[in-house]
């Protein structure tokens, strides 16, 4: 069977920026569609693909899974309270949440980056293509995914082909953010728990520096779990409360 793949279109942070900012503001999932038409309209001049961007637009901030509907209501909020540069974090994990695809894209660009500060287009593509098939469709979602990334200011292409991370990586200042971020991996990955050294130089988180300590996690949020003498596990509570838009 083959792996769903979906995000076969350049996404910009203004339009990500749109969905997050109108979402409260609607009163039915209509009232949103008309709108998104009316934006996207500056950008997109073809149909088809206006409508491609907005089904991934709508996907990502909207038409979140149950798993994730917690997530998304507090992200909707932390929009207002971070920088404008963390906005992107954001972003980021509501992507990686509504397209598994792209969380396997980035985690493989991070690995690589970890070894190298240059990841050809073709050497990326070889690794994706091993995992969802040589088929136009995975072609096609590579470069808008890259495409994507460069309009975030994430990495860089002064050479044909070839990406690099910008000089200065995102810091996370915020403590809320942090915490949602913390989840994010948890709920992505889907395990239980995770060492908390794990989120300082993780692929997934590439782009930004997240510095994590147990002091930052909610006691009411997250279960700190001793092993050994230094290993530190951070894993969540059932019973944690979310604010609500």
């Amino acid at each position: 069977m083959k792996k769903v793949v979906g995000f076969d279109q350049k996404i910009l942070l203004h339009q990500l920026d749109f969905m997050a900012r109108e979402i409260p503001r609607c009163e039915t999932r209509q009232e949103l569609y008309k709108k998104a038409d009316e934006f996207l309209t500056a950008d997109i001049a073809g149909y088809k693909s206006r409508m491609n961007a907005r089904t991934i637009l709508f996907k990502i901030w909207y038409l979140v899974d149950d798993d994730y509907k917690h997530l998304q209501q507090e992200a909707l909020l932390l929009m207002d309270e971070v920088s404008q540069n963390e906005r992107i974090a954001i972003h980021w994990g509501m992507t990686m949440m509504a397209y598994p695809f792209f969380k396997v894209l980035i985690n493989e660009m991070g690995m690589l980056f970890k070894l190298q500060q240059e990841v050809s287009s073709d050497q990326l593509s070889r690794k994706i293509k091993a995992l969802y098939g040589d088929r136009r469709r995975v072609e096609v979602s590579i470069s808008a995914s890259l495409t994507s990334l460069r309009a975030w200011g994430v990495i860089v292409t002064e050479k044909r082909n070839v990406q690099e991370i910008t000089k200065e990586k995102i810091s996370i200042k915020s403590n809320a953010l942090k915490q949602w971020i913390a989840e994010v991996l948890i709920r992505v990955l889907g395990v239980d728990a995770l060492p908390i050294e794990y989120y300082k130089n993780n692929s997934l988180l590439f782009p930004f520096n997240l510095d994590l300590t147990t002091d930052d996690l909610e006691k009411q949020r997250f279960n700190i779990i001793r092993q050994g003498v230094d290993m530190r596990m951070v894993g969540l509570r059932n019973n944690h409360s979310v604010r609500q838009i």
